[in-house]
């Protein structure tokens, strides 16, 4: 049996610059910085065995490598916040 169509990862595709739009937000900056403070936060609970017990080991290893260097809520915040309201200007 023979391959004829090789499958990538949706997110490795190259996409031509010449087809994308711009991206308009629709997210305010403060609602920006609460869902990267989620994710770490939801990352954090992915690893905990007790409040998420049936996480494959994969899944918690990878976890664990996303949160190895995210820096704490506490000083995530304030820079989140500075970067997106810079991005306005």
């Amino acid at each position: 049996m023979s391959r004829s169509h090789v499958f990538t990862k949706p997110w490795t595709r190259s996409v031509s610059m010449s087809t994308e739009r711009p991206r308009r937000m629709i997210s305010s900056p403060s609602q920006q910085v609460t869902a990267v403070v989620a994710t770490r936060d939801f990352l954090l609970r992915l690893i905990n065995t007790k409040e998420t017990p049936r996480i494959p080991r994969e899944v918690r290893r990878e976890a664990r490598a996303l949160l190895r260097h995210y820096p704490i809520a506490e000083h995530l915040r304030p820079v989140l916040e500075q970067g997106f309201n810079s991005e306005k200007l």
